[in-house]
């Protein structure tokens, strides 16, 4: 009885903090390799921590000890939030993984326990496929299905983006016209529902006008905090990105380019009044090196934590990414 209660408190926990989960994702292909930067925001702390997964441990289709088991083929070094669900991570090929909160996402409900959940698919990407080619490979394959438990308030709907130290990279969507995955330069910004090819559709109107921009252009932002505004934000920034100098470099001048909810700022009204909905944290990575900087803003915690993604794994760790404890692992 006291170990299914913990799986209960575990996944009411993900479900309540994921209702309406706004971030954005992005890309960069430079010289220096591929840089990826996201941010998380939410309306309270997801306690995140960074640990390990590793090559040949066995976990659970559905997590949280749901479904059949399988064994990891990767190394994955990941960002756990509200327990042990894998946010975001990166495996010992170089692939990367971001969960990003999707509204329109539809799926079966789960019917068998061979069924990978929604929870768990980024997850799976990470442990068993070497690059953005072999994920995108397997996808129309893999038997992918919605968990629910009894007295879930609602459901996690999700969309993933995939990213490859080749500087392949996929978004994929799971909604009502099935499966649809965008790839290579289209896919380099993500942020949240409607589809992704209504962001890019909106952007075109826009381009036209950021060839000769200055302080003063109208790029397409209402400059708010809708995923419409945060995509075309950063697909702005980003297209004026020039080529960075090093590897510090490039990570500093990626993070600068997603939109950051401000603290405080009204956001929406989830039923309890209105809430605020600020940025919690940015992680900006190199999958070239494994560099990584995770600036954390929330609370009584504000604070940068440097680490290696790399050089950590394969170990056996759990560290809180909230407070700056990371140095002894490095």
């Amino acid at each position: 009885m006291k170990k299914n209660a913990i799986k209960i408190s575990l996944f009411a926990a993900l479900t309540s903090a994921s209702i309406a989960q706004a971030c954005t994702s992005i890309a960069w292909n430079t010289e220096q390799g591929v840089f990826t930067s996201r941010t998380n925001d939410w309306v309270e702390s997801t306690n995140p921590i960074l640990g390990n997964i590793n090559k040949g441990s066995v976990r659970s289709l559905q997590g949280a000890g749901h479904g059949n088991e399988y064994r990891v083929k990767y190394d994955i070094v990941a960002v756990l939030a509200y327990g042990e669900l894998v946010h975001d991570g990166v495996n010992s090929e170089g692939l990367q993984m971001n969960a990003l909160y999707y509204t329109p996402m539809t799926l079966q409900d789960k019917s068998s326990d061979d069924a990978i959940s929604q929870f768990t698919v980024g997850e799976y990407l990470l442990a068993n496929y070497a690059s953005v080619e072999q994920a995108v490979n397997a996808l129309p394959q893999l038997k992918i299905q919605k968990l629910k438990l009894a007295g879930m308030p609602m459901d996690i709907k999700l969309h993933w983006s995939i990213t490859d130290k080749s500087g392949d990279r996929a978004v994929i969507e799971l909604d009502d016209s099935g499966l649809k995955i965008y790839r290579g330069e289209s896919a380099m910004v993500m942020t949240n529902d409607p589809s992704l090819q209504t962001h890019i559709d909106s952007r075109e109107k826009y381009q036209p006008s950021w060839t000769n921009a200055d302080r003063n252009t109208n790029f397409g932002s209402k400059g708010n905090a809708s995923a419409e505004s945060r995509f075309i934000h950063a697909s702005y920034y980003k297209s004026k990105l020039t080529e960075p100098t090093s590897i510090q470099n490039g990570l500093m001048k990626i993070a600068s380019v997603p939109f950051r909810v401000p603290t405080d700022a009204p956001y929406k009204d989830f039923g309890n009044g209105m809430s605020g909905y600020a940025t919690e944290w940015t992680l900006s990575q190199s999958l070239e090196t494994g560099d990584s900087v995770m600036e954390y803003n929330f609370g009584e915690n504000w604070n940068t934590i440097k680490f290696n993604v790399y050089e950590l794994m394969g170990k056996d760790f759990r560290q809180p990414l909230t407070v700056n404890a990371i140095a002894p692992l490095i």
